[in-house]
């Protein structure tokens, strides 16, 4: 790749120096002062206010990304729109990303790799071992790229040992024929100075959804996804990190179907298609010294939709309307960290981001049969933001924890949009916006079983533009701004197998982001002046029996419009109406069961709350609340895995996402089942 000069810079200072090891973007271990670099897998246990963590290959097999990731996480929904992440609402304690022009509320990590948009995070997982849900607006003095709702970091496996080598292949088959097949390498040089870790995998399906008249299934899904990553230690003190991610997508239609009709089935004379390629790539430099670390990462992320084809079939007289939608984005950041000793009484952490992107969209949209064509526009956005960040862990005795932080952002985007149709739709606008955010976090160990925390602290999402509306005047969009207050309790058994945590939390918020058509032609974004969220999280897990291993959770959550009155109608006024795309609870429990032969089974279940998709409350483009069964059995020895498995067993039905604008609804996946298998070698 070719390196910006920036990155060449930096690597020269930072050599000079003779600065320290590598870390995740997340909390680092204790530093050994001049001991060989590695890159480690976050532990996170100092921050149970915040931190859900997963093992990955617990994932539902039908919901292997982020879906299956929130499924299992107390306040985390995802609201997908069936392609792939274009169009989906992930919202973690009420603030969510707007589904195509504004900035996510939850950013993500792939390791050292900041992705942009939430439409291009990813929706399958291969090569990941773990994630990890760092919930809250004080997560931006930790990371370069933080979202006011937090952050979820995604971790490759930890390297073997020196001359070792760890292979894994896996496979599967089920119902819809859904066939999948994943390949894993891990190996170390016999002197440890560097290793790879090689995954690549398939995965596909025919669709849930079928075209009667054409007698298809519309939302059939193949993908293939790679991960690499290379690892060199050069000397006992630096080292260096190439990552490379990769997803080629080649998938039927978005299923959307229309409100009130039949979850399965359409009747349409024509259907579309999604194809999706997206490149993700980092390289991290990094140096120990005896007084901290540093690390400098560059990394550029390439998404590219197109052709996205879609049908919605409105009945006469409007009859069929055809979008077809072209959306690229292509981002670098460059991120530079500075840590000092994790065990010092003032241990302290800090960084600079600096990233520089372009959007490039386009979009027609015709009535075929009955109007003609309504709509040809194209759109140019470039961003460009600059962030740094730090904070100060104070340690009073070893009971009491005092963490001040502070993060100064900028952003600065503009827009130049060409309309075919409409003249006034051509234009060129700019928006700056900047934020000072403070943090104080606390912790006191009030025993060897129970720890207190609380914290206050700030969160800033930048505004943007819509591209998908001809008038100037509602093109643009300003920042949104959180306040934040958190306290909780974790409190662990004294035979250590019951550990829980309890959280709350109470949001003020300016201009609250929210996206839809709030017309017939016009698809943009507006801020609510103020909104207020609150609510609780509940984590258990308990370990009652050998062998035997229960994991819960239950968030509520409460998001008000506190002042939203409707854009284009001033005397419609939204005040105290709940903000959409948020449900007002979710619950999740695992119970699993592993026997010293080999056998396990378990059970999972999951259930959300009712979701509203628009301010107004409107009962026809609500989802209700909804309960999800699964279950698997199977065994296992040191190198062979068997298992069966079956999600959704009641055939519960339900939209997974819902456009209340064009009056369709993504639905859920109905019962799957099927057998997976893997061997290492």
């Amino acid at each position: 790749m070719n390196l910006p000069p920036r990155l060449l810079l930096a690597a020269a200072l930072l050599a000079g120096t003779n600065s320290l090891t590598a870390q995740t973007p997340a909390v680092a271990d204790p530093v050994v002062p001049l001991a060989k670099v590695e890159v480690r897998e976050p532990r996170l246990l100092d921050m149970p206010a915040v931190v859900t963590r997963l093992t990955l290959d617990t994932l539902p097999p039908a919901q292997p990304g982020l879906v299956g990731f929130a499924e299992e996480t107390a306040n985390f929904s995802v609201a997908s729109a069936g392609a792939r992440s274009f169009g989906d609402i992930f919202a973690v304690r009420g603030l969510t990303n707007t589904p195509f022009f504004g900035d996510p509320s939850v950013s993500v990590y792939l390791d050292s790799v900041p992705l942009g948009s939430a439409f291009t995070f990813p929706a399958e997982l291969a090569g990941f071992a773990s994630g990890a849900l760092l919930r809250g607006p004080g997560q931006n003095t930790r990371f370069g790229r933080a979202g006011p709702g937090g952050v979820v970091q995604l971790t490759t496996p930890a390297a073997v040992a020196a001359g070792q080598q760890q292979s894994e292949l896996r496979a599967g088959y089920g119902n819809f024929n859904a066939r999948d097949v994943a390949a894993t390498t891990n190996a170390a040089t016999a002197d440890g100075r560097a290793d790879v870790l090689v995954a690549a995998g398939y995965a596909a399906r025919d669709g849930y959804v079928t075209n009667t008249t054409l007698n298809t299934d519309l939302d059939s899904q193949e993908s293939a996804s790679a991960l690499a990553r290379l690892r060199f230690r050069p000397a006992t003190n630096t080292e260096l990190v190439l990552l490379v991610t990769g997803q080629r997508a080649r998938d039927g239609e978005q299923a959307l179907v229309p409100l009130g009709g039949p979850l399965y089935t359409v009747a349409r004379t024509s259907e579309g298609r999604t194809d999706l390629d997206a490149l993700n790539a980092s390289l991290t430099a990094a140096w120990e010294t005896a007084t901290g670390r540093i690390s400098a990462t560059t990394a550029h992320s390439d998404w590219d939709l197109g052709p996205y084809v879609s049908v919605q079939d409105f009945g006469p007289p409007a009859g069929e309307l055809t979008n077809n939608v072209t959306l690229r984005q292509r981002l670098w950041t460059e991120e530079i960290r500075f840590a000092g000793d994790e065990r010092a009484a003032a241990a302290w952490s800090g960084g600079a981001l600096f990233s520089d992107g372009r959007t490039d969209s386009t979009a027609q949209r015709a009535f075929l049969a009955t109007f003609g064509p309504i709509e040809d526009s194209g759109a140019r956005v470039n961003q460009q933001a600059l962030a740094a960040f730090g904070e100060v862990k104070l340690r009073a005795g070893t009971a009491f924890t005092l963490t001040p932080g502070l993060r100064v952002e900028s952003s600065r985007k503009d827009i130049a949009r060409l309309d075919n149709f409409v003249p006034a739709g051509n234009f060129k606008l700019n928006n700056n916006s900047s934020a000072v955010l403070p943090k104080l976090a606390a912790t006191y160990t009030l025993s060897p079983q129970t720890t207190l925390f609380a914290s206050v602290g700030a969160g800033y999402k930048p505004g943007g533009f819509s591209a998908f509306t001809s008038s100037a005047s509602l093109a643009a969009f300003g920042p949104e701004r959180t306040t934040a207050f958190e306290a909780g309790v974790t409190r662990t058994s004294a035979d250590g197998r019951l550990t829980g945590t309890l959280r709350g939390f109470w949001y003020d918020i300016k201009g609250y982001q929210i996206e839809r058509s709030f017309n017939a032609t016009d698809y943009f974004v507006a801020s609510a002046p103020q909104a207020r969220s609150r609510g609780a999280e509940l984590e258990l897990e308990w370990r009652p029996a050998a062998g035997l291993t229960i994991v819960g959770g239950l968030g509520w959550t409460d998001v008000i419009l506190r002042r939203f009155t409707a854009p284009l109608a001033p005397f419609t006024v939204f005040d105290g109406n709940r903000a959409p795309y948020v449900p007002n609870y979710d619950a999740n429990l695992r119970v699993e069961y592993r026997d010293p032969t080999g056998w396990f089974a378990g059970v999972d279940a999951s259930a959300v709350g009712k979701v509203f998709y628009d301010e107004g409350e409107t009962a026809a483009t609500a989802q209700r609340a909804h309960g999800l069964l699964g279950a698997h059995l199977g065994w296992e020895s040191r190198r062979w895995r068997v298992s069966l498995y079956g999600e959704n067993l009641t055939a519960e039905r339900y939209y997974s996402s819902i456009t209340a604008g064009i009056g369709h609804g993504t639905p859920g996946a109905p019962r799957t089942y099927g057998v997976q298998a893997s061997v290492k070698f």
